[in-house]
């Protein structure tokens, strides 16, 4: 992320087949508008359209100050464990 770009947390849905899905991601500032619809990266890498902006939140971020909850998820499961193979019984 770049240092000189600010970003927001918001809340944002998209409505799928027999339902709606919600997320929440720190976006950049321009972006980060109440109705804006935009497209978001999934775990593949693959860019999803549809993403509705629902929630905009007060804190704003410098991009280096953004958490990075992957990393941390994975500093978690190294430290307890959670990472190592499990054997079948």
């Amino acid at each position: 992320m770049s240092r000189n770009v600010k970003y927001v947390q918001c809340a944002m849905r998209r409505i799928i087949a027999g339902g709606s899905e919600r997320t929440t991601s720190y976006i950049p500032m321009p972006f980060a508008k109440l109705g804006k619809v935009l497209k978001l990266r999934d775990d593949s890498d693959r860019w999803v359209d549809g993403w509705v902006v629902e929630c905009v939140g007060d804190l704003i971020v410098e991009g280096d100050s953004v958490p990075d909850y992957r990393r941390a998820i994975r500093n978690h499961r190294k430290s307890t464990g959670d990472s190592v193979p499990r054997l079948n019984a």
